[in-house]
């Protein structure tokens, strides 16, 4: 007798059968991984991990969003087409559409971190900049270990009114202006 012929189904892989998930490569890389169809990022910000945890509410981690999106900005080298010396040969830009945003966002980031008191400014950046843990950077500041909780929310706290200032003092300018 004849051996009977099997079809083979060929399957498709998972990349073919979900499209929007990261590539081997960056899988094998690391910091991705895959949970019911959706790419997560392994290790994310400090900041988030404290929200997770349920160290600070979702106010205070918007504010602690905020200041790091104005730091980012501000720190953020000059490219290359924003440079001000002439170039040979090049004529120069025309400062009337010239975008300076980033100077917006760099003057909103010292003017928030102005009205902050020294302690909680510098609990603020050992977080959110430094990505350091909440004991380690109430340890560096001297601040008691039992208490960072509390420490840290009033922090927060102390940023959002904070940026609720500056907003004002940007809006007082805007109507001096006009």
């Amino acid at each position: 007798m004849a051996a009977k012929k099997r079809n083979k189904k060929i399957k498709p892989s998972l990349f073919e059968k979900f499209p929007n998930i990261p590539t081997r490569e960056r899988i094998n890389h690391g910091g991705i991984s895959i949970r019911s169809n959706i790419g997560l990022v392994d290790d994310p910000l400090r900041i988030d991990k404290l929200l997770k945890n349920g160290i600070i509410d979702e106010m205070q981690h918007l504010y602690a969003m905020q200041i790091i999106t104005y730091w980012r900005i501000s720190n953020r080298p000059f490219i290359r087409t924003s440079s001000y010396e002439p170039r040979i040969g090049r004529l120069m830009p025309d400062f009337d559409y010239f975008n300076v945003s980033r100077m917006g966002a760099e003057d909103k980031f010292y003017k928030t971190m102005s009205y902050l008191n020294e302690r909680d400014r510098g609990l603020i950046s050992k977080i959110c900049f430094e990505e350091l843990p909440a004991i380690e950077a109430g340890r560096t500041l001297g601040l008691p270990v039992n208490s960072i909780t509390s420490y840290l929310r009033f922090a927060f706290d102390a940023l959002g009114d904070a940026l609720a200032k500056m907003r004002d003092f940007r809006k007082e300018l805007e109507n001096d202006e006009n």
